[in-house]
C-alpha cells in the first residue's frame, strides 16, 4: 500500500482551511436570539353604516422599538406572528357575523395576510385565527413604529347602523440580533 504523504499533507491542509474560513464567517455572521412579543389589548373598530357582505375593521398600534427590544444595539432581523386572539364586544343588536381575514401593514410594508378564522363570530366569545404556516419576513413592519391590523369580516344581515368593535391581541416571534 503506498501512500503519498505529501498529497495527504495538502488536503489536510486544504480541509483545515475550509474549517477555518467556515468559522470565520459564521463568527461574522453573528447569532440571532429569538424572542416572544405580545402586543398591548388593541381595539379593532368597524364604523357604520355596515352591509350585508363584507366590511373592514382596523386598530393601529404605535410603538418604540427600542423600548420593546430593552437595552443594547439590539435589531429586528426577522418577525412572524404566530397567534391572534380576537374578542367580539358585546353591544346591542349586533347583525350576524362570520369568518375573518386578518392582515398587516406599515409605511413600508405591502398589506400581507397571515391569519384566517371561518366560523361565526358571537358577541362576548373570542376566537383565534388560524395562522399561516409560511409567512413573509414581518422585520419590516417593526422598523416604522407603527402597524395597522384589518380584520375584514362578513355581515350576514341586510344592514347595522352601529359600529362593531372587536378586541386584539396579537403574539410575534422576533429574530433578534
Amino acid at each position: 500500500m503506498y501512500i503519498n504523504l505529501n498529497l495527504m499533507y495538502k488536503y489536510t491542509s486544504l480541509l483545515s482551511h475550509l474549517f477555518l474560513l467556515f468559522i470565520g464567517l459564521s463568527a461574522c455572521t453573528g447569532s440571532t436570539a429569538t424572542e416572544q412579543l405580545e402586543s398591548p389589548e388593541l381595539q379593532l373598530m368597524a364604523e357604520g353604516p355596515l352591509y350585508a357582505g363584507v366590511n373592514s375593521s382596523t386598530a393601529t398600534w404605535e410603538f418604540d422599538v427600542a423600548q420593546l427590544l430593552g437595552e443594547g444595539n439590539k435589531k429586528i432581523t426577522e418577525a412572524r406572528i404566530t397567534s391572534v386572539e380576537v374578542l367580539l364586544v358585546a353591544t346591542d343588536n349586533l347583525p350576524a357575523m362570520e369568518k375573518m381575514v386578518f392582515e398587516i401593514t406599515s409605511k413600508n410594508t405591502p398589506m400581507k395576510r397571515v391569519g384566517l378564522y371561518e366560523g361565526a363570530i358571537t358577541s362576548g366569545q373570542s376566537f383565534t385565527l388560524t395562522i399561516a404556516d409560511e409567512q413573509e419576513n414581518l422585520a419590516s413592519v417593526f422598523s416604522d413604529g407603527k402597524m395597522t391590523f384589518v380584520g375584514d369580516f362578513d355581515v350576514l344581515d341586510e344592514e347595522y347602523l352601529g359600529n362593531v368593535e372587536f378586541t386584539l391581541k396579537v403574539k410575534f416571534e422576533l429574530g433578534i440580533k
